[in-house]
């Protein structure tokens, strides 16, 4: 499975990719609002991103730059069973931030899994300090549905309903 956008190439984050995983939740800038991974932790994390692809038909994925091939972050969804929700997710790397790379992967996966799965709606769920990726969720045209805590990390948890979507694509 691939994404291709105007900039990006989107595939199924693999063990391959654990360098680049482990590098990106480094960085002082983005790990501010998304764990730290050792690379043992990374592994198991990609083995699971491995088995929800398998289990699920959908997960994870590698960002890349199609113009350099150059891996600037992940994005995907993932399916939380404590909320029955499924989540559209990005994490940029630092230096790749306002490019509106995350806003460009956001909406990639949005239409993939509106296109995809039977949800009435999808989320996202941002710590409240991270105003960037508010801005990105509220860009695709998400809003505030309620908190809530995510790994005991508090989150507002935005989302969009399929019928709006269409509008936004």
């Amino acid at each position: 499975m691939q994404i291709e956008t105007e900039r990006l190439l989107l595939r199924p984050l693999t063990l391959a990719d654990v360098d680049e995983f482990v590098a990106i939740h480094a960085e002082s800038a983005v790990a501010r609002f998304v764990r730290t991974f050792t690379r043992e932790e990374a592994i198991e994390r990609l083995q699971l991103c491995e088995r929800e692809w398998a289990d699920r038909g959908h997960g994870l994925l590698a960002v890349l730059d199609r113009a350099s091939g150059r891996f600037v972050g992940r994005a995907g969804l993932k399916y939380w069973p404590q909320f029955d929700e499924t989540e559209v997710g990005w994490v940029i790397r630092r230096d790749a931030w306002g490019r509106g790379f995350a806003t460009e992967a956001g909406r990639a996966c949005l239409s993939w899994g509106f296109g995809s799965l039977p949800v009435q709606y999808l989320t996202a769920m941002i710590r409240p300090d991270n105003a960037r990726s508010i801005n990105v969720a509220r860009r695709l045209g998400m809003a505030a549905l309620r908190t809530d805590a995510l790994a005991e990390v508090p989150v507002v948890v935005y989302a969009i309903n399929r019928d709006d979507w269409p509008a936004r694509t």
